[in-house]
């Protein structure tokens, strides 16, 4: 996971604070759920992209002989597979 638990709960605390100047959001619970929520739904986002990432991991060790022999970009690769298992999952990265 890229962010620690401070950095969430800053970045749920920040995109609260976003929500609340706006003036066509009107909160249907307390501050506090609404940004317990918040920070849950990063996380949620981070644990997502992080089994993808070891999803990642794993398939460029499963083909790593192959890599090596075409002399292939990982780089590209990683990229190439997390978009496909990304969007295979319906998720958005």
């Amino acid at each position: 996971m890229r962010f620690g638990p401070d950095k969430v709960h800053d970045l749920a605390r920040q995109i609260l604070q976003m929500l609340r100047e706006d003036p066509g959001v009107e909160f249907l619970a307390g501050e506090d759920a609404v940004r317990v929520a918040i920070g849950s739904a990063i996380l949620d986002d981070l644990e997502e992209e992080d089994e993808i990432e070891r999803e990642v991991d794993g398939l460029l060790r499963q083909h790593a002989d192959a890599i090596d022999r075409e002399d292939m970009d990982v780089s590209a690769l990683r990229q190439r597979f997390k978009g496909e298992i990304a969007r295979k999952r319906g998720f958005i990265i």
